[in-house]
């Protein structure tokens, strides 16, 4: 294969919107009478969902992690049955997507494409889809977390606002009302929505009333107590999962770091400004979805080649770095963690 799979990811991001009217086309072909059943904005979802095809592939192409692609197409499969949409609509578009690149970028980019997509389809069949819910009553402050996602799904924000204020003054601590409550609570809304059991609007609704509590136990978090080390910390691109740096920067903060949460839809200049101007220690870099990871790359590229900059340490995390252990590494990063607790003990080793 002359192509490496950098370029092969490369060539599919230039040529992304060109390479979904050709599959869209190649799927034209394999069902004739599909587009005429479809409303406006059911084709519009499925035009998106073959430019994630795409994009998902790029990416794992780029980072050269099958993973990452596997469980995109699981995490589509698991979507698809709880809409009651055709098994055949994945597996055959996601064909489709393997031979219109195939068509526009030749049989070197089609060989490297289709070893991900090929093994992707033939996963399918036997993928297990049930997803164990994120909370208990028998784990750690599960009584608490199930009253309160019941009460923020209920529209009930005093009364989940009262559940959390409570049980800190009655001494939990702080730490642990985000580790065992927030953090599996918004993991639980995460399955909720892809088992399409709430809708988009209930679960931006849920993260929002998260959001209003954590600011309403900041009184416990900050302090005017001297800090020693500097993080800033930002959500690459346009992210919109941007609650869990939120905590992770809290946990920081309450460790005695000063923190500067810049959230997301931040230039990546702007980051690596910031990390000058505040004098960080340490960058923590967030990604939820996997086509983003180039982002990260890009960030931490533009810090290294800056000499204000040059030596802050980079910690990311995020869902693709769960997924591929060593993808941390892929993008130029110093280390990744999984949750704060263990992102505090990553970044206290970086600036040891």
């Amino acid at each position: 294969m002359g192509a490496s799979s950098e370029d092969v990811s490369r060539n599919i991001r230039a040529k992304l919107d060109g390479l979904a009217d050709t599959a869209l086309e190649l799927q034209d072909l394999r069902w004739p009478q599909l587009r005429s059943t479809l409303s406006d904005d059911q084709y519009r979802n499925m035009v998106q969902d073959t430019k994630y095809h795409l994009q998902f592939l790029a990416s794992s192409l780029w980072a050269n992690e099958a993973a990452l692609y596997d469980n995109y197409v699981l995490w589509v499969k698991v979507l698809f049955e709880n809409l009651a949409l055709p098994a055949e609509w994945l597996s055959g578009s996601l064909a489709d997507v393997r031979d219109a690149i195939a068509k526009d970028l030749g049989a070197e980019s089609a060989a490297r494409a289709a070893l991900l997509i090929d093994r992707a389809i033939a996963a399918l069949e036997t993928a297990d889809t049930s997803i164990a819910s994120y909370i208990t009553p028998d784990q750690p402050l599960g009584s608490l977390a199930v009253r309160y996602l019941g009460a923020v799904l209920g529209g009930d924000r005093h009364g989940a606002s009262r559940s959390i204020l409570d049980a800190v003054a009655a001494g939990t601590p702080v730490r642990d009302i985000y580790t065992h409550v927030f953090q599996p609570a918004q993991l639980e809304l995460g399955r909720l929505w892809q088992l399409n059991r709430i809708s988009v609007a209930q679960e931006h609704y849920a993260t929002a009333v998260t959001q209003m509590v954590m600011s309403q136990l900041y009184g416990e978090i900050f302090t005017d107590a001297p800090k020693e080390h500097t993080l800033v910390a930002a959500c690459v691109g346009s992210e919109l999962h941007e609650l869990g740096l939120r905590m992770v920067t809290d946990f920081f903060e309450m460790d005695g770091w000063d923190t500067h949460y810049l959230g997301a839809n931040m230039p990546a200049s702007s980051i690596v400004t910031t990390a000058a101007e505040r004098g960080a220690d340490v960058l923590a870099l967030s990604a939820t979805m996997s086509f983003r990871v180039e982002e990260v790359a890009e960030i931490i590229r533009l810090l290294r080649d800056n000499d204000a900059t040059k030596n802050v340490k980079v910690l990311v995390g995020g869902y693709p770095f769960n997924l591929a252990p060593e993808l941390w590494k892929r993008v130029g990063a110093d280390n990744f963690a999984r949750s704060a607790p263990e992102a505090l003990k990553a970044a206290a080793g970086l600036v040891a």
